[in-house]
């Protein structure tokens, strides 16, 4: 032990103090020299908007999603009479957009919060054109019935009166009972004659 201690006390403690930084900063290095690289493109998507057949008002959102996360949101405008959009979906970069876009997935649109009947496929070394709609599903009209349902019958009561089978078999739970005290009585008067 008394070596360790001559060796730390004369130069060795700060060698190995050394050692350490000098690897905490190339672990800063690293990190630093990834922070820098740049990111990937984004994919694009641009077309037109059409929402129950007719141009929604300029400034309605639109949405891009890969899977279940927002990967996008941008507003119409009207260019030329219609209602257009343009949006830039990022790549996928786990720091600041995990789970968006990668090669070939697929990417979904909402107008307005309502879900676009196309989607599209991120790639990010073209511009997608693709008009965007949504149409409002019709609402079910219920069926007329031909004829009006039956008035329910309120069930039978009965006349309040006990019947024979009931009346046995009240007579049967008053003779167990009956015969359960003269058991525990008899147990009784048994156990005091014991002691």
């Amino acid at each position: 032990m008394t070596k360790v201690m001559r060796m730390l006390a004369g130069g060795g403690l700060a060698a190995v103090f050394g050692v350490m930084l000098l690897g905490f900063s190339g672990a800063f290095s690293a990190h630093e020299a990834r922070a820098e690289s740049p990111p990937n493109p984004p994919s694009r998507f641009a077309g037109s908007v059409l929402v129950d057949g007719a141009a929604p008002p300029a400034g309605t959102s639109i949405e891009a999603r890969v899977g279940s996360a927002t990967c996008g949101v941008t507003t119409t405008f009207n260019a030329s009479g219609q209602s257009r959009y343009t949006i830039d979906v990022p790549a996928l970069d786990p720091g600041a957009t995990p789970n968006c876009g990668t090669d070939g997935a697929t990417v979904t649109f909402l107008i307005g919060g309502k879900q676009a009947a196309q989607t599209g496929s991120w790639a990010n070394y073209k511009l997608t054109e693709l008009n965007l709609t949504y149409t409002t599903p019709p609402t079910p009209t219920p069926a007329a019935s031909a004829s009006p349902s039956p008035t329910p019958k309120p069930p039978a009561t009965g006349s309040g009166t006990v019947g024979s089978s009931d009346s046995s078999l009240s007579w049967t739970f008053a003779a167990l009972g009956l015969g359960a005290l003269a058991f525990g009585v008899g147990g009784a008067v048994v156990a005091r004659k014991r002691s």
